[in-house]
């Protein structure tokens, strides 16, 4: 179990990430959740920032998506928040039940990519990492961009986690 839970690289955020690193392993495709991963949670729209960066991600040869448990509606508005040229080349996968294999094998599928191709990267180990990792994809632990405004069921989840972090 423990072995599941250990990603293969950790950064402070999203925007340490070497990329270069990570396309001269094999990685076209950066996969995300978003809350607390890419924005605090529950932000409703992406930032310039945000943008800014998945632009360079894009424009650098990777494929960009987001795995996410969150309903069509919240992922969906999220996304329509990019500029057209960022919005028109980002996947989703809605309802994803990490850390189930399902959603990372349909945003492969739909990448056209193998899931050893594929970076998952996101700030929890029960969900992000493990749903990555059991599905062959590369993981990159961040930390959590702001725990004060996180659910009461995200913040137990925290507390089951500290022992393997």
């Amino acid at each position: 179990m423990k072995k599941r839970l250990r990603p293969d690289l950790k950064y402070g955020n999203i925007y340490e990430i070497d990329r270069e690193s990570l396309m001269e392993k094999g990685i076209s495709g950066l996969f995300f959740d978003i809350d607390n991963t890419m924005e605090p949670y529950n932000a409703p729209l992406p930032s310039e920032k945000l943008s800014g960066w998945l632009k360079e991600c894009i424009d650098g040869g990777f494929t960009v998506g987001i795995v996410s448990n969150a309903k069509k509606e919240r992922i969906a508005r999220f996304v329509a928040g990019f500029p057209d040229d960022i919005r028109d080349n980002v996947l989703y996968v809605y309802g994803a039940a990490k850390p189930s294999k399902k959603g990372f094998r349909k945003l492969c599928g739909e990448a056209g990519i193998a899931p050893c191709q594929a970076a998952m990267i996101g700030d929890q180990l029960f969900t992000d990492v493990w749903g990555g990792n059991r599905s062959g994809l590369t993981t990159v632990l961040v930390t959590p961009i702001d725990l004060s405004i996180e659910p009461g069921f995200v913040r137990f989840k925290r507390l089951l986690e500290r022992p393997f972090l």
